[in-house]
């Protein structure tokens, strides 16, 4: 493993360390998962939508993107997010 340091915000911080007790982990575990999944959301490159196979009667073959991955290619990564909070109401 990598040793990094890293400046964050007191209020992010805190947040980290109470959320590291309730789970009963160590904050750097936490902040190593949440690095995993950003890099598996934004940093892995994903294939177009009209590579999905299909066969024919339209049955997919493979797995069907999720909302977010559609909004994504469609519109970019802010606009899942955005729509996301939209379905959430305010």
């Amino acid at each position: 493993m990598k040793t990094i340091s890293v400046a964050v915000s007191e209020s992010d911080y805190d947040a980290f360390r109470e959320a590291a007790r309730r789970r009963d982990r160590s904050i750097a575990q936490l902040i190593r998962d949440a690095m995993a999944r950003y890099r598996e959301s934004e940093l892995q490159p994903r294939s177009p939508l009209r590579s999905v196979p299909v066969l024919p009667g339209h049955r997919p073959v493979g797995r069907l993107p999720s909302r977010s991955e559609i909004y994504d290619e469609i519109f970019g990564p802010r606009a899942a997010t955005v729509a996301e909070r939209g379905a959430e109401g305010p």
